[in-house]
């Protein structure tokens, strides 16, 4: 989370191209919008993170690639396949269950089914003046990862926050009551929260508010891609 004052943020639709997602945070005057940019450029694998981030923050991020890294691993089909055709494919591979291939082979292909093979992976985190830590922006930094592998913007009108696990297991967060203020001050439809935490939705936020606001659960981060980039085969996918 942010620890600082609130900075003013410009029209969301001009922040929200490929690779950015719309996350949460909470700072010492409130919540605020954070957003999570990514980008991927010819390279060798690396992973930079920039922005200012305690060590929590920086190991969602890399627990987020991991866990994209894993479903095309564990799908047995590498990125760069030509029998790939489309970004509804690359959702229908990011949504993949498939236990991993224990042969040796198989093991020895992983490399080639690396999504970033042959390229670095930037995660940057506006407003590098200010310190920001936690594991709030998980879910939001596998959006923005994805988006990149997608080539496809998430939805403009939805903000999220949830922590997440090699699994894709999202965990819940602090902050709720702040976080979904955040959002409805700053316009944003629909916020994406972790089913564990709903019970702070309805204990701590104004009715008032959430009559303004749609707020949805998630369990997995299959839900988040779903709702953020549309289920694997549909028209908008």
């Amino acid at each position: 989370d942010i620890i600082g004052a609130e900075l003013f943020e410009p029209d969301l639709a001009e922040r929200l191209c490929v690779g950015v997602a719309m996350g949460l945070s909470v700072s010492s005057v409130g919540g605020n919008l954070l957003f999570i940019e990514a980008t991927k450029t010819k390279g060798s694998g690396r992973l930079m993170i920039t922005g200012q981030l305690g060590k929590v923050m920086s190991e969602s991020v890399e627990t987020a690639l991991s866990l994209l890294r894993s479903r095309f691993v564990r799908s047995g089909r590498g990125y760069g396949s030509r029998a790939i055709n489309g970004s509804s494919e690359v959702l229908a591979l990011l949504y993949s269950k498939k236990a991993p291939c224990d042969s040796e082979a198989d093991a020895n292909a992983d490399v080639d089914r690396d999504p970033f093979k042959g390229e670095d992976v930037h995660v940057h985190f506006p407003a590098g003046g200010i310190p920001k830590d936690g594991p709030s922006a998980g879910v939001a930094v596998l959006l923005a990862l994805a988006s990149v592998l997608l080539d496809k913007p998430m939805r403009s009108d939805t903000a999220v926050t949830g922590e997440v696990t090699l699994r894709g297991h999202v965990l819940p967060v602090g902050g709720i009551r702040d976080k979904v203020l955040a959002a409805h001050r700053a316009g944003v439809k629909h916020v994406l929260l972790p089913l564990a935490n709903k019970r702070h939705v309805l204990e701590d936020i104004p009715a008032k508010t959430l009559e303004g606001i749609q707020v949805h659960y998630m369990k997995h981060v299959d839900e988040a891609l779903d709702w953020a980039f549309g289920k694997p085969g549909t028209p908008d996918a």
